[in-house]
């Protein structure tokens, strides 16, 4: 993959994350009384948990798959804020292409769960469908899928096709060579 749509994948991966630190993780204002409730026995958390577990377990996948590519090599210390996305970059940079696109993969697919976790949902609109390479995805948020809404594009028992954001990860980096090519 070319080195400038890397460092964009790398950036837009390590905004989101900031985003959804700063943004969502700040500690939540206390609504107004609207009346009598209940005692409570606990305060509510100051922020969305389930935020800070999916920003931890994003941060650990990264730097798992960072030292599986590299198998033994001496890595340096994976920061602990957004700068773990170009760490990653930079320490994959020398490994042969499939490792690398194996690990961007993961950025790219991080990228957009990022974005529709912050409520961008519309980023899967830009993507294209691995069936049918057309610009037709549309997030379904019950099933955690994106929806082809081509009529062509069914699977094999002709429901419309869902992908998976690996899956449409996986399709945009290692389609990116033949982009480049034509």
């Amino acid at each position: 993959m070319g080195n400038q749509e890397q460092d964009s994948a790398t950036r837009t991966a390590a905004t989101g994350m900031r985003i959804l630190r700063d943004g969502f993780t700040a500690p939540r204002a206390r609504q107004p009384d609207a009346g009598p409730t209940a005692t409570r026995v606990h305060a509510p958390p100051p922020c969305d948990l389930g935020l800070l577990d999916h920003l931890r377990s994003t941060r650990e996948e990264l730097i798992a798959a960072t030292r599986a590519a590299l198998a033994g090599q001496p890595l340096e210390p994976a920061p602990a804020d957004e700068g773990i996305y170009q760490w990653n970059a930079s320490a994959t940079a020398h490994l042969p292409l499939e490792k690398q696109q194996a690990c961007e993969a993961i950025v790219y697919r991080q990228s957009l769960e990022h974005a529709i976790r912050a409520g961008d949902d519309l980023i899967i609109r830009r993507q294209r469908c691995p069936g049918c390479r057309c610009f037709s995805l549309m997030w379904r948020d019950r099933i955690q899928r994106a929806v082809c809404i081509q009529r062509g594009c069914r699977d094999h028992i002709g429901r419309a096709s869902q992908w998976e954001l690996k899956q449409i990860a996986h399709h945009h980096v290692t389609s990116r060579p033949q982009r480049a090519a034509s």
